[in-house]
C-alpha cells in the first residue's frame, strides 16, 4: 500500500505559509496529548519533545545536536527535560558522545504509556 499522494495544506491559523503547505511537521494523538504521563511533564520537557518529533523525521532512532536545542533551552535546561523525558519513559538515551563531540543518539520509548507518577506518599 503507498503513502498519501495528495497533499492537505494546513489551516490559515495553524502556519504563516501562504497557501498552507508545510514542509515539515509533527503528528500527535489525542490519546498522547492526554495522558497523564504527558501532561504531568515540566513545560521545557514537553516542548523538548516536541521538538524532537520534529526533528526525527518519522524514525524511532534521532540524533538532537546542541545546534537545534540551544535555540529553546540552556545546555542545563535540556539536560534536565532529556532526564525527565527518559525517567517518564519517552526516550531513551542510545549513545551518549558529548567525549567524541558528535550528538548524541537518542530513540523513541513506549515506557510512558504505563508510567505511574509518584504519589505524596512516595516521598
Amino acid at each position: 500500500m503507498s503513502g498519501r499522494t495528495k497533499k492537505t495544506p494546513f489551516n490559515y491559523w495553524q502556519t504563516t505559509i501562504d497557501n498552507g503547505y508545510e514542509k515539515r511537521y509533527i503528528r500527535m494523538g489525542n490519546s498522547l496529548m492526554l495522558h497523564p504521563s504527558i501532561l504531568g511533564l515540566n513545560p521545557l520537557a514537553y516542548k523538548i519533545y516536541t521538538y524532537m518529533l520534529l526533528e526525527c523525521g518519522g524514525k524511532a532512532e534521532f540524533e538532537f545536536p546542541y545546534a537545534k536545542f540551544r535555540k529553546i533551552a540552556s545546555k542545563d535546561g535540556f539536560q534536565k527535560a532529556v532526564k525527565e523525558l527518559v525517567e517518564v519513559g519517552f526516550i531513551d538515551v542510545v549513545q551518549r558522545n558529548a567525549n567524541l563531540r558528535k550528538p548524541n543518539l537518542y530513540r523513541f520509548s513506549v515506557r510512558w504509556k504505563n508510567y505511574k507518577p509518584p504519589t505524596d506518599g512516595d516521598i
